[in-house]
């Protein structure tokens, strides 16, 4: 997968780019092979393919697998991008993580944990995924632009170099918060809705007594 080329004539290739386009965008599968609308999800080029040769295809299914992944960061981190200020180019920086994540990978230190986990594709996804999250972090709580983004994905490629376990444990306490939160908010909601529903069969006691 990572040293798949992007075909244009493959229908499948073309699938996971407009797949990604109507997930950021909206709309149907239907957006051209070439355009400027492409621009827009953060490609260099009206032909994602010149931008696609750096990642190769494994690029490509890494941004699909991060925008199709529950929860709100996905989107959070693309409306940041289109941000007056603090925009960026998304699909650019995705492709970018992932030849960071390929050269992580080939690493022989990391090796007896994916064995060990024997779940090498999913972690690395789920890597990718810990690596947006810290960008996003860094990005959204500090005051840079798009000149700033050489020296922000160096140091965050120091990380995932020597600390891809950290940074994927952080990530993964982000999630659990999230569900934590997410689960409070509905309890929090089933009470009132009880409550309220006690509250009218109250009323309408007192109402047919009276």
């Amino acid at each position: 997968m990572a040293e798949t080329k992007y075909e244009r004539e493959e229908p499948i290739h073309l699938l996971i780019l407009q797949s990604i386009y109507s997930r950021l965008m909206g709309g149907p599968l239907t957006c051209p092979a070439l355009g400027a609308h492409w621009i827009d999800v953060g490609f260099n080029h009206p032909d994602p393919s010149i931008d696609i040769t750096s990642a190769k295809m494994l690029g490509a299914i890494c941004l699909l697998f991060f925008v199709t992944q529950p929860g709100s960061l996905a989107e959070d981190v693309f409306k940041l991008s289109t941000s007056s200020y603090k925009g960026f180019p998304f699909a650019l920086v995705g492709l970018n993580f992932t030849r960071m994540l390929v050269r992580l990978v080939r690493k022989e230190s990391l090796n007896r944990h994916f064995i060990r986990q024997k779940r090498l594709i999913y972690i690395t996804m789920e890597l990718y995924c810990a690596v947006w999250y810290k960008f996003y972090t860094v990005w959204k709580n500090n005051d840079p632009n798009v000149q700033d983004l050489t020296s922000v994905t160096t140091a965050l490629e120091h990380d995932i170099l020597l600390k891809p376990l950290s940074l994927l444990s952080q990530f993964q306490k982000s999630i659990k918060r999230s569900a934590s939160g997410a689960s409070s908010q509905k309890q929090s909601f089933i009470k009132r809705s009880l409550k309220l529903s006690a509250s009218s069969a109250n009323i309408r006691s007192l109402r047919s007594n009276s």
